[in-house]
C-alpha cells in the first residue's frame, strides 16, 4: 500500500475533502502516536509534580516567615530581659554601696554638658580630683555597670536567621549563667544586710529635691572660668523655694554661708558619711539638730556663685567626695 486516501464529509452543503497519507506514515503511525502519548504523559507528570512542589514551597515560605517573626520576637524579649537584668545589677550595686558591703562596682557619672542652673564652689583643678574618679571618668552622661559580655562574632557563612538564632541562644545561655550567679549573690546580700538596720536608716538613699540634673559628678567645663575642672557633686535645677529633703537620718553639723556655695547645710549621717546642700534660699534647721529621712531641711535658691536656682548636692565618705548617684535609688 503506497498511500491511503482519507475522505472527510463535513455536511451536505460542504464539498467533500480528500487527504492522501503516505503508506509508510500509516505503517509507523501507531508507533509515533505511542511516542507522543508517552511524551505527553511524562510532561503531565512533571507538570503535576512541579505544581505540588510549588504548593509545598509556598507553605514552607509561610512557615519560614512565621518562624522568622517568632525568632525576632524572642530576640526582642531577650533584649528586654537583658536590660531588666542590667537594672537589677545596678540596684544590687547601690544596695551594696549603701550598706557598705563588698562586691560593689563603682562607676563615675559624668557631666552632661548643660549650663542651666550651674553652681560654683567645690570645683577642683584636674590634677587635684580624687584619683579613683579621675581614672574612671570618661566623657559622657550618666554612668552605670558596663556589660562584661563580649559581642558574638559575626560569621560570613551564617545568614540573617541563623545569626539571630545563634545570638538568641548565646544570650539565653549568658542569662542562665548570670541568673544563677546573681541568685547566690542576692543570698549573700540578704545575709550581709541583717543587723544593718541602723546603718541603712542613716545612709542617704533618696533624691534630695525635685528637678533635673544640669551637671553631674565628674569633669566639666566650668561655666565661670571656661576651664576643665572636677565637679564634686550634682547640680539639680529646680524652681525657687522647692523643698530640699534630708536623704537619711543624721545631725546638722553646719548651717550658714560657705563661700561660693552660698547658704549651705551639712549633715553628718554617721559611719563616715556626710551630705552637703549648697546655694539654698533658706535653711530650716540649725547646727546640732537631729533630722530624719524625708524631713524638709531647706529650700532651693541661687545664693553664692550660681547661674540660676538649683541645689548643689554632694556626698563625702570618710572625708573624700564620692558620686552622689551611688546613694540614690531611682
Amino acid at each position: 500500500m503506497n498511500r491511503l486516501t482519507v475522505i472527510v464529509v463535513p455536511d451536505e452543503a460542504t464539498s467533500v475533502r480528500r487527504f492522501q497519507v503516505p503508506g509508510r506514515l500509516v505503517a509507523y503511525g501507531p508507533w509515533i502516536a505511542a511516542v507522543i502519548a508517552i511524551l505527553l504523559l511524562a510532561g503531565g507528570i512533571d507538570y503535576v509534580r512541579l505544581r505540588l512542589d510549588s504548593v509545598d514551597v509556598g507553605r514552607l515560605r509561610q512557615q519560614a516567615a512565621g518562624h522568622r517573626d517568632e525568632l525576632d520576637g524572642l530576640a526582642g524579649e531577650l533584649t528586654s530581659l537583658e536590660e531588666e537584668f542590667g537594672r537589677l545589677l545596678e540596684f544590687e550595686r547601690k544596695v551594696r554601696v549603701i550598706a557598705d558591703l563588698p562586691g560593689a562596682m563603682l562607676e563615675a557619672d559624668l557631666p552632661d554638658g548643660s549650663t542651666a542652673g550651674l553652681g560654683g564652689g567645690l570645683e577642683e583643678p584636674t590634677s587635684s580630683a580624687p584619683a579613683s574618679e579621675a581614672e574612671t571618668s570618661t566623657k559622657g552622661g550618666q554612668g552605670g555597670p558596663e556589660s562584661l559580655e563580649p559581642p558574638l562574632p559575626r560569621s560570613a557563612s551564617l545568614n540573617l536567621d541563623d545569626e539571630t538564632l545563634a545570638r538568641t541562644r548565646a544570650g539565653i545561655g549568658r542569662l542562665a549563667i548570670r541568673a544563677t550567679t546573681r541568685s547566690m549573690s542576692f543570698e549573700d546580700l540578704v545575709e550581709g544586710l541583717e543587723g544593718k538596720r541602723h546603718r541603712l536608716a542613716s545612709t542617704p538613699s533618696i533624691w534630695p529635691t525635685e528637678g533635673w540634673v544640669t551637671s553631674g559628678y565628674g569633669y566639666r567645663i566650668s561655666p565661670f572660668t571656661g576651664r576643665r575642672t572636677f565637679h564634686a557633686g550634682l547640680d539639680i535645677a529646680s524652681d525657687f523655694g522647692t523643698a530640699i529633703l534630708a536623704p537619711a537620718r543624721g545631725r546638722v553639723v553646719f548651717s550658714g554661708r560657705k563661700g561660693p556655695l552660698g547658704k549651705t547645710l551639712v549633715i553628718d549621717h554617721g559611719f563616715g558619711l556626710r551630705t552637703s546642700y549648697g546655694h539654698a534660699a533658706e535653711i530650716l534647721v540649725g547646727k546640732g539638730q537631729e533630722i530624719e529621712r524625708g524631713q524638709r531641711v531647706a529650700s532651693v535658691g541661687s545664693t553664692g556663685r550660681s547661674t540660676g536656682p538649683h541645689l548643689h548636692y554632694s556626698v563625702e565618705m570618710k572625708g573624700r567626695s564620692v558620686n552622689p548617684r551611688n546613694y540614690i535609688f531611682e
